[in-house]
């Protein structure tokens, strides 16, 4: 889903061209659910006696209790929600939902499949996190409140607090921010937050290498620990706890080296740490650093998830809104005039730059379709990397 919409937002920073979003979000989603409801859907939806009988035991017989501080309620038992924690909660909660946007598209302008005539797609769903998307703001604040009626019918609660109506674009060079700030590279979607992270790809760094020290910081008594703990331990829990929350999402950056410096130095520093290397007491260079530490820069694995999740999308089913988002940026890059100046960097050029590199092109359809074919076979894409 991000990288869907990062796609998208590569049409907007080299073309003459904006889109809005309505990002709506539930209230307790997973609690709301009605049960009888879960298994109509299914068997609307073809399920099998044996598969429904099975839901429905899982479902039934469901108790609980109150804590409040050390203190616990008495036992009842409930009637609404899907189990959460486990890996059936989420499917027959997205099947719900599922079921209440088409009913959706049924009564509005929602196209169904969701894209529009010219190919941009109109929903992007993950758990209870909903983005509508179009290109005038006013066709979706009038679908808001049919989206909250027809969800609510399916007794799922729309939180308003968490609305969020957001224009994605490249705003003039005269254009002010009420600071009096210039509001280009400042526009308010750039600060806009999408599963975690923020659309913009230099500041969703900079909220990394932030997040990045916070969970460094928890550790602190694992690293200060010297030998009690070895190297390898530490930094197998260095890589799990600290690494994976500053490389979050970053198959879709799409930052210029500098900023990917910024992870390094940070990165490093980390490292440094670890190993109780303080300057000036003790010196060590980036390359020892890094052989010690058996690792490598983070900018290049940046450049690797890239390259990974490319073959991800590229082998995904052709509706996904990532393959679609895919496909509408191509067209509108050979369709649309582009913006005055040098072209600026986006998710579409560096994966067109790391398909050049390989002799590989997807400027027009007919070459995507023949980078998918390539795609297809998981080891040939691992071996171009």
């Amino acid at each position: 889903m991000v990288w869907a919409q990062r796609m998208l937002i590569s049409v907007v920073m080299r073309k003459n061209w904006s889109f809005c979003k309505l990002g709506i979000d539930m209230s307790r989603a997973f609690d709301t659910v009605k049960r009888d409801v879960i298994v109509d859907v299914l068997r609307d939806a073809g399920a099998s006696e044996d598969d429904i009988r099975i839901v429905q035991y899982l479902l039934s017989n469901t108790k609980l209790r109150v804590r409040v501080n050390s203190t616990f309620s008495e036992v009842f038992e409930t009637l609404l929600g899907a189990f959460q924690g486990d890996s059936l909660s989420g499917k027959l909660f997205t099947l719900i939902l599922a079921a209440a946007l088409h009913h959706l598209r049924a009564v509005s302008d929602v196209p169904n499949p969701p894209i529009s005539s010219f190919g941009l797609p109109t929903e992007m769903t993950y758990a209870d996190d909903n983005d509508f998307l179009g290109t005038r703001m006013k066709d979706l604040e009038s679908l808001y409140p049919i989206a909250k009626d027809v969800l609510q019918q399916w007794n799922l609660f729309v939180n308003d607090s968490k609305t969020e109506y957001t224009k994605i674009h490249v705003a003039a060079k005269s254009a002010k921010a009420p600071d009096g700030k210039p509001l280009r590279d400042n526009e308010p979607w750039r600060s806009s937050k999408l599963l975690g992270s923020l659309l913009c790809s230099n500041k969703d760094i900079d909220q990394r290498c932030s997040k990045g020290w916070q969970a460094f910081t928890k550790f602190e008594k694992v690293w200060l620990k010297g030998k009690k703990i070895s190297l390898s331990r530490k930094l197998k829990l260095y890589e799990a706890q600290v690494v994976s929350v500053m490389l979050y999402n970053a198959n879709s950056w799409t930052a210029k080296a500098t900023m990917l410096k910024k992870l390094d130095i940070t990165h490093r520093k980390h490292l440094r740490k670890i190993l109780n290397i303080r300057w000036p007491v003790s010196v060590i260079s980036n390359k020892t650093l890094y052989e010690r530490c058996q690792t490598r820069p983070l900018s290049e694995r940046v450049d690797e998830m890239r390259w990974r999740m490319f073959g991800h999308i590229l082998r995904s089913d052709d509706n996904t809104p990532a393959n679609i988002s895919l496909v509408f940026a191509i067209t509108m890059n050979n369709k649309v005039k582009g913006r005055l100046g040098s072209p600026r960097l986006s998710l579409l050029s560096l994966l067109m730059k790391d398909l050049n590199d390989r002799n590989l092109n997807m400027d027009t359809l007919e070459g995507l379709n023949e980078v998918k074919d390539i795609a297809r076979c998981r080891q040939c894409w691992r071996n171009l990397l």
